[in-house]
């Protein structure tokens, strides 16, 4: 018996749910599924029950709660799509808005991190579901499949003194073969999941930490991981660091 599915987004890019459509396997899921709501491609407009929900984006407005509600209601299982579901995402460093992760108000059964989802992790996560199965993510960090691993010793007292590369230091994996901490950029790939098969450092772009902490909660670990460098003081000021990908709790 196929399962019954409902996806939908709150407050978002739309990028995950563009990854999810654009995945080789999407043509599969469909028709091994029942859509049941899926306003993208589908004008169904009423919330019935459904096995599983797939939810993107993060919560912003009051009135999002009573949907998110109402689906938590009729979905046997809830799952965050993306890095905005599942912790709060880009529009938690924003001084005037309320963004707050969908565990923030229901219970979820689980996430499909990144910011979008990598096409490999979501084909992955789809298959899964499709079997009624519970969705496995990597308990490694990042740093362990690293190209740019290699024998860095990273010595702590390295003065780290900015997030991204400048224009002009920006190089692909062919041209460059060091950590980018010894380089005094800030990665967060030892805090982080991996999956992504390292997307942003083939490009010359250091981790910011999309596919969430690997355990317990991102901020307490990321607090400890930059308590063990000595950040420039421009760095030490910047509060954005801890907001984006920290699950941020908020009072609605």
């Amino acid at each position: 018996m196929k399962l019954k599915f409902l996806i939908t987004s709150l407050t978002s890019c739309s990028g995950c749910i563009s990854t999810l459509i654009s995945s080789d396997i999407f043509p599969q899921f469909l028709e091994r599924t029942n859509i049941s709501y899926f306003p993208f491609i589908s004008d169904e407009d009423k919330i019935e029950e459904c096995d599983i929900a797939l939810i993107e984006g993060c919560i912003s407005m009051d009135s999002q709660i009573e949907l998110l509600k109402d689906i938590r209601n009729n979905a046997k299982k809830v799952y965050a799509l993306g890095t905005c579901a599942a912790f709060g995402g880009i529009l938690s460093l924003s001084k005037k808005k309320k963004a707050g992760a969908i565990s923030d108000i229901v219970q979820i059964d689980g996430i499909i991190p990144g910011c979008p989802p990598p096409l490999k992790l979501i084909g992955n996560c789809l298959i899964r579901l499709i079997e009624n199965k519970k969705i496995e993510l990597s308990e490694k960090n990042l740093c362990s499949t690293c190209p740019l691993r290699g024998n860095n010793n990273i010595p702590f007292e390295k003065q780290i003194y900015k997030l991204n590369p400048s224009g002009d230091e920006i190089a692909t994996l062919d041209e460059i073969s060091n950590c980018f901490l010894n380089n005094g950029i800030l990665c967060l790939g030892p805090i982080t999941r991996e999956g992504c098969d390292h997307i942003c450092i083939e490009y010359g772009i250091p981790c910011e930490g999309c596919l969430g902490p690997v355990s317990k909660d991102y901020t307490s670990n990321l607090i400890n991981f930059l308590s063990l460098f000595n950040l420039s003081k421009d760095l030490r000021k910047y509060k954005g660091i801890f907001y984006r990908f920290s699950k941020p709790k908020i009072r609605w």
